[in-house]
């Protein structure tokens, strides 16, 4: 099996971590479609003081 080099292996850790952050940010705004949900709207806040 080839070794994966450090140079490779770090761009690909970064390219799961966007994908699962675009799944999370993608459930928050299917989550705020409810009008009743504000735990939601709480949230997305959040999420953009992270960013």
């Amino acid at each position: 099996m080839p070794q994966m080099s450090p140079m490779m292996w770090n761009p690909l850790m970064m390219i799961t971590s966007m994908m699962i952050m675009m799944i999370m940010v993608n459930m928050f705004y299917m989550t705020e479609m409810k009008p009743t949900s504000k735990k939601s709207l709480k949230g997305k806040k959040m999420m953009n003081w992270k960013w």
